[in-house]
C-alpha cells in the first residue's frame, strides 16, 4: 500500500505498509478553546501485521490552514517512499513481559486453563440463568479475557514469539 500526501499542490512526502496492514490519513481539525487550541493539520500512520510483530509508524503531521488543499494520490504498492519520522516494533514495547521462557510458559499454561474453567461456567451459565443474567455475566467474563490478552498474553507474545497460537499470527500485539 502507498499514497503521496500533498498541501496546496506542493508534494510533502510518499507513505507506504509494505505488507500487511493499514496506512491511513487524518484530517484534523480542533477547537478546544480551554486549551487554547484551534489547529488543523493532516497526518499519516501506517500498522504493518508481520507474523509475529507489530510495527507502528508515523510520518510528521503537516500544519494546515483556512483554504489549504490536502491531496492523497493512491499509487502502485511498488516504487520509493519516504521514511517515517517514528517507528515502534511490538517486540520492543517497554511492558513486555517474561524474558524467562519457562516461566512465560507458565503463565501462558495458567491463563489458558483459567480462561477454559471460565467458558465452562459461562456454558453452566446460560443454562441455569435467565437470559439477561447470563448477558451480564457473558460481558463480564468478556471484560476479564480482553484485560488478560491485553496486560498479560499480549506482553509475553510480544517477547516470547513461540507461544503465539498459531491463529493470531498476523494479528496486532
Amino acid at each position: 500500500m502507498r499514497f503521496s500526501l500533498s498541501v496546496n499542490g506542493h508534494p510533502r512526502y510518499t507513505a507506504s505498509v509494505n505488507g500487511a496492514g493499514y496506512l491511513s490519513a487524518h484530517l484534523n481539525m480542533q477547537s478546544r478553546p480551554k486549551e487554547n487550541d484551534y489547529s488543523r493539520s493532516v497526518r499519516v500512520d501506517g500498522t504493518e501485521t508481520e507474523e509475529t510483530e507489530t510495527v507502528r509508524m508515523k510520518w510528521p503531521a503537516q500544519p494546515l490552514n483556512i483554504g489549504d488543499v490536502v491531496e492523497i494520490k493512491i499509487l502502485p504498492d511498488d516504487g520509493v517512499s519516504d521514511r517515517p519520522a517514528e517507528v515502534k516494533k511490538s517486540s520492543e514495547a517497554p511492558t513486555n513481559l517474561f524474558f524467562n521462557a519457562e516461566l512465560a510458559k507458565e503463565v501462558f499454561d495458567t491463563v489458558r486453563d483459567f480462561d477454559s474453567r471460565l467458558m465452562q461456567l459461562l456454558s453452566k451459565s446460560e443454562r441455569s440463568e435467565p437470559a439477561d443474567e447470563h448477558r451480564k455475566v457473558e460481558l463480564a467474563v468478556g471484560a476479564v479475557l480482553y484485560e488478560l490478552g491485553e496486560h498479560l498474553l499480549y506482553p509475553i507474545f510480544r517477547r516470547q514469539k513461540h507461544l503465539i497460537p498459531e491463529e493470531m499470527k498476523g494479528e496486532l500485539l
